[in-house]
């Protein structure tokens, strides 16, 4: 069963860019227009929205609480992947490392959105050869949430966090 409702929705908007909130709405949009319909084979493309505002919202995330410099934020070749894997945390870029090293609840949330990276992005957007995984729409839902949950806490974990961080 899903746990999506409009207010997880709303929630997650409030710590989203309007560029970032515009694809959580659309996401919102198409769950309403297939309410009742099962037939598809691959829900995966109702994640892939959520999971494109989910990068541009890591990039904010990671440059408001000065985890990454502003070069870094524009650049094409900065990998939100591959700076939140817990197993290249030791590497000097590591964003998951700069999240664990603030406290405790630092390397939660970095647990956290690493999860919501690997199972609401990865997952969905990588072909694995003899792993073909077709999502349903409950799978899809959850997926969704996961994302948007960790949207939320990890919004609230900054807004607890405000002050200067200088990891860099």
């Amino acid at each position: 069963m899903s746990q999506l409702s409009s207010s997880i929705f709303a929630e997650a908007k409030k710590y989203l860019s309007p560029n970032q909130a515009n694809l959580v709405t659309d996401v919102e949009a198409v769950l309403e227009r297939l309410k009742g319909t099962d037939h598809i084979s691959d829900y995966s493309f109702l994640v892939a929205p959520i999971s494109k505002a989910y990068e541009g919202y890591l990039k904010d995330f990671f440059l408001q609480l000065k985890i990454i410099d502003q070069y870094s934020y524009d650049s094409d070749r900065f990998r939100v992947g591959k700076t939140l894997n817990p197993s290249l945390r030791y590497k000097r870029f590591s964003v998951f490392q700069k999240l664990s090293d603030l406290d405790q609840a630092g390397e939660e949330i970095a647990e956290q959105l690493w999860d919501a990276w690997k199972h609401g992005r990865n997952e969905i957007f990588h072909y694995f050869p003899g792993n073909v995984h077709n999502l349903t729409r409950e799978e899809a839902e959850n997926r969704i949430y996961m994302v948007l949950d960790t949207i939320i806490k990890s919004g609230q974990f900054r807004k607890d966090n405000s002050y200067s961080i200088d990891l860099l």
